[in-house]
């Protein structure tokens, strides 16, 4: 992943600014809790139920965290099962959360490793539809949707679904990428003019970037 800071999404930016509102709140009931007189129980109530707000939701961000861990660890000694189960666990109580976005697309990485196209991509699709696009999970997911396609044998639908993502990445070097991989599974299909075309698109377009010469490298081989 990019070492960059990545943009807070529209409903983070919403969530600070909700938070930093109730704790500005909370000083100021403070500050004048004394001029309450006999009101004072219930201002302290407002404060309690202000406080446990704040300490919820930080507590939800840190166990969607602990969880986001534990499936990576798991996943990395070697028990996709046990992993899945931390990731759905993830994926239904912290919806919405950061940790989340990054746990839907393992949870579809996961099912895909075990041969559950289907599952996959109806998870690949679920970050797609319903969190904030990140660029490099963005790719994962159509990345993992082209290739369950691919796994399933539907070669020219994976080989459009690349150009459609492809399309909608133009100029960057995502789109030579997803260029790349439509070529190749239109080689896959037979369809070897809509493989070199491509190719040659990739060459051209991207002639500054190293995937240019892997394109002029599969155009040698016609």
């Amino acid at each position: 992943m990019s070492s960059e800071r990545r943009r807070l999404s529209k409903s983070e930016l919403r969530e600070d600014e909700f938070v930093e509102w109730i704790m500005e709140a909370v000083e100021y009931v403070k500050e004048r809790a004394r001029l309450f007189g006999g009101g004072a129980v219930a201002v302290i109530a407002v404060i309690m139920a202000i406080n446990y707000f704040i300490e919820s939701k930080e507590a939800d961000r840190l166990k969607a965290s602990t969880l986001l861990g534990n499936v990576l660890m798991v996943e990395q000694g070697g028990e996709p099962t046990e992993a899945i189960r931390y990731a759905e666990e993830l994926v239904s109580s912290y919806a919405g959360t950061t940790a989340a976005a990054q746990g839907i697309v393992l949870l579809a990485n996961l099912h895909y490793a075990q041969g559950r196209y289907v599952e996959a991509r109806g998870y690949y699709q679920s970050y797609l539809d319903n969190y904030e696009p990140v660029d490099v999970l963005v790719h994962a997911a159509q990345s993992g949707l082209g290739a369950c396609l691919e796994a399933e044998g539907q070669f020219l639908a994976a080989a459009q679904h690349y150009e459609t993502y492809a399309a909608q990445q133009a100029g960057t070097i995502r789109e030579a990428m997803a260029r790349m991989e439509a070529a190749r599974i239109y080689g896959l299909a037979g369809e070897s003019d809509k493989q070199q075309a491509l190719l040659e698109q990739v060459s051209r377009t991207f002639a500054q970037y190293p995937i240019a010469a892997q394109a002029r490298a599969a155009l040698a081989m016609f």
